[in-house]
């Protein structure tokens, strides 16, 4: 007969087959029955497995001889005799086990179930009737989120009700429930039992619901340090650095910073490190506010919103995100993660919408200002001929990429319109009607103003992206007249979509309504005889809208072997339009963004339409390294006005692509349709979607 042993050593059982797999432990010291035997042995060969089939009288001496075998007390064939003895003895007892089952088990349990009591009758008639027990109703006692027609669907689509409570069909219900759970955020939550009221015929189904602890989400900050390979201490990246800078300096006889013969070059990927806890910027509470955990409330998690919060750029690397159980009994989202820098000073040159000049650029940002995304900033801007800078105030909090985003701009621009091409126009139209204000023949000095954007006022779940601004302001001549402009913008995209074959393309649109009001002078003073009190005052409304589409085709496959990029063929094509009584400054910007590669500029425009086609073809070479060759062809069409004929314009040419020290730079050589060859020379990054 074989004894199964309890964690304390002592026979609870006795049954008909032997135990290979257990498992227990003993407090006392003699080290018998000691748990971690199992776990150095296995029990994998089969020489162990008598050892647990004894005889009933010696059930007294199993730990003793347990151990006396563990431990290599018996030479190896002294064991081996003995096992073929057990081995002989098992085979007896196990015939000996069936014949007497087969001629007097029937009569044993008939004898059994005279001698059983009536608790225990009554017991096995209990579980007898609910085995065979149609269930007529199932509940959910314990959720608090489940709509009751979701409940409904799953307890139908499982079969529970009119037939008994079987496992398969709880499992098809906990199996529904979940996938309800999922698609809702609720990723913790599940099915936990069943149990089934035998008066009543209810099943009753409990369910696992956690809920957001006092302290919704937890951020570790994390800091990414140097192992130093001689002394072992940590290190920043700065640090070592500059220790290995001066290594080298030492060897090769360097005179000092400026005066360094060699560069030393360091790779982090071929670097020993770790991340250490350090402070961070981020309020948890406004990652809580973004996810939507609410203390007590039941544990939501969308896979959508986080992405939207790790890529908003308040985390420079996300290392780990995951629920964990909290002291409360709630559950806390737990990040460990590390930030960027919080100050970018940036420099650049480009053109000017206003004047169409080239320009100098100097932008600092102060990112996460208050710990939830906030940032300020100011950007200087000026001309090589502009009498004064234009400069912006902003402030703003994207609210992570998610809805309820905005920001605030104060600006002063410098228009530096000279009225040259009115004169040209006056020359030239001679015949035609007449403005609507001669304020538009006088040259335009500044505009200074303010602007309020509002991110994702539609819901994304509707619209993707949606940005809708207003915005105030006033511009102002040369001679001091003045004018008033006000304007409401919707934009609605960029909507992004992947196509076949690694290809993409995007769309946006953008409408803007407003009003000019025309205001005094500085010195009350009439302009060319025209500027009268009549004028003062009087509205006029205008519209502008415009929509750009873009392609990404890659013509071959890039290798993921080696990385490179594909050639690709680029294409973007937009189209503005606007009504009478569009602002100068804005009629010379739509005209000045229609500009294409070596053609002049048509300063003002009211419709435009612009075409770009460019195949890139990526190149490298030993020396000068990788970069990229692009062939192009622009096109536009543009109507300066709502009485004049449309006319186009077109070009094409060749340019190289290339990044030094972090400055994306272009240089683009051009034969436009004018006759004329010109090179062009610019810094950023080509259009993508």
């Amino acid at each position: 007969m074989c004894v199964k042993w309890s964690d304390q050593g002592g026979v609870t059982a006795y049954v008909s087959t032997p135990t290979r797999y257990s498992s227990w432990s003993n407090p006392d010291r003699s080290g018998r029955n000691n748990g971690n035997l199992l776990n150095s042995t296995g029990f994998k060969d089969d020489i162990y497995d008598d050892i647990f089939c004894l005889e009933e009288d010696d059930t007294n001496g199993v730990g003793s001889s347990f151990a006396a075998v563990r431990r290599g007390g018996s030479s190896y064939k002294q064991n081996k005799s003995k096992n073929r003895i057990i081995d002989g003895g098992k085979n007896v007892i196990s015939k000996a086990s069936s014949f007497w089952s087969s001629t007097v088990g029937g009569t044993i349990t008939s004898v059994k179930s005279l001698f059983q009591s009536k608790k225990s009758k009554k017991e096995q008639e209990l579980l007898e009737q609910l085995q065979t027990m149609p269930v007529r109703r199932v509940v959910l006692t314990n959720s608090t989120i489940l709509p009751p027609d979701i409940v409904r669907t799953a307890v139908k689509r499982a079969g529970l009700i009119g037939g008994p409570l079987r496992m398969d069909r709880v499992q098809e219900l906990a199996r529904t429930l979940k996938r309800w759970y999922v698609r809702e955020g609720y990723v913790l939550n599940s099915v936990t039992g069943a149990s089934l009221d035998p008066e009543t015929a209810t099943a009753s189904i409990t369910v696992e619901e956690p809920v957001v602890s006092r302290l919704p989400v937890d951020i570790v900050f994390c800091k990414e340090m140097i192992i130093d390979d001689d002394t072992g201490e940590l290190m920043t990246f700065k640090k070592y650095r500059e220790k290995k800078q001066k290594e080298l300096d030492d060897k090769s006889g360097g005179l000092g910073r400026f005066q360094r013969l060699q560069e030393v070059k360091i790779d982090r990927k071929d670097l020993n490190t770790t991340f250490i806890t350090t402070t961070g910027r981020t309020k948890a509470t406004k990652i809580a506010q973004a996810m939507n955990l609410n203390p007590g409330q039941p544990f939501q998690y969308f896979d959508d919103r986080w992405n939207k919060i790790a890529s908003s750029g308040i985390f420079s690397k996300v290392l780990k995100k995951s629920p964990e159980s909290a002291s409360d009994g709630g559950v806390c989202l737990q990040v460990f993660a590390t930030e960027p820098p919080p100050r970018h000073l940036e420099y650049g040159i480009g053109k000017s919408v206003w004047t169409n000049s080239w320009e100098g650029e100097v932008d600092f940002d102060w990112r996460n200002v208050f710990g939830g995304g906030e940032s300020a900033g100011v950007m200087v801007r000026r001309g090589t001929k502009d009498p004064a800078p234009s400069v912006r105030l902003r402030f703003g909090d994207d609210k992570f990429g998610l809805e309820g985003g905005y920001d605030v701009e104060a600006f002063t621009d410098f228009l530096g319109d000279t009225g040259k091409d009115t004169k040209e126009d006056n020359e030239n139209d001679d015949d035609g009607p007449s403005s609507t204000l001669e304020l538009d023949k006088d040259s335009l000095l500044s505009r200074r103003g303010a602007t309020f954007r509002l991110r994702n006022p539609i819901s994304p779940t509707i619209i993707t992206n949606s940005v809708a601004s207003a915005s105030l302001e006033r511009t102002s001549t040369t001679t001091g007249q003045l004018e008033n402009i006000g304007s409401a913008t919707l934009t609605l995209g960029p909507f992004r979509r992947l196509l076949p074959m690694e290809a993409r393309s995007s769309i946006s649109t953008t409408i803007t309504g407003g009003t000019r009001l025309q205001g005094k002078g500085d010195d009350d003073i009439t302009v060319l005889g025209s500027f009268t009190g009549a004028s003062i005052g009087q509205l006029l409304p205008y519209t502008m809208a415009s929509a750009t589409t873009r392609q990404i085709l890659p013509l071959s496959l890039s290798s993921r072997d080696d990385g490179t990029s594909p050639i690709t063929l680029a294409l973007q094509h937009t189209a503005s339009m606007s009504t009478p009584n569009l602002p100068r400054h804005e009629a010379k910007a739509m005209g000045n963004s229609a500009q294409i590669r070596g053609a002049s500029a048509d300063c003002m425009a009211s419709s435009t339409v612009k075409g770009t086609t460019e195949i890139r073809i990526p190149v490298a070479a030993p020396r000068v390294g990788s970069g990229t060759v692009v062939l192009f062809g622009d096109w536009f069409c543009v109507q300066k006005d709502m009485n004049s004929p449309f006319h186009s314009k077109s070009s094409i040419g060749i340019g190289i692509r290339k990044s030094i020290q972090g400055l994306p730079l272009k240089y683009d050589l051009s034969y436009s349709s004018e006759g004329k060859f010109k090179p062009m020379f610019g810094m950023g990054m080509d259009f993508d979607v």
